[in-house]
């Protein structure tokens, strides 16, 4: 297979300006078959953005424990209990 590219001046102002109609096209086109891609909506519900919630809090949890900042560590494992506590009512209004 030829590569596209071939024959082109990277540096030049025409090779830019083709590669940007190019990315247009291709962008246009996903629209058109896939309908608007941003936001992304994939139906997250209220469960699924609390468990994204506790894993960010639990990455943040780790790094403050490792540079020792041990008041604002207080307060993350707080917020933790919190969403703990909000997905164990969650799931026990669903039962």
């Amino acid at each position: 297979m030829d590569n596209i590219f071939d024959g082109y001046n990277n540096n030049d102002d025409n090779f830019e300006n083709n590669l940007d109609q190019l990315a247009e096209l291709v962008y246009k086109r996903l629209i058109e078959k896939y309908g608007p891609i941003y936001p992304l909506d994939f139906g997250i519900d209220k469960e699924e953005i609390l468990v994204s919630e506790l894993a960010r809090l639990n990455t943040i949890l780790a790094m403050l424990e490792d540079t020792e900042q041990f008041e604002k560590c207080a307060i993350v494992q707080n917020r933790i209990r919190n969403v703990e506590n909000t997905l164990k009512n969650m799931n026990n209004e669903d039962n």
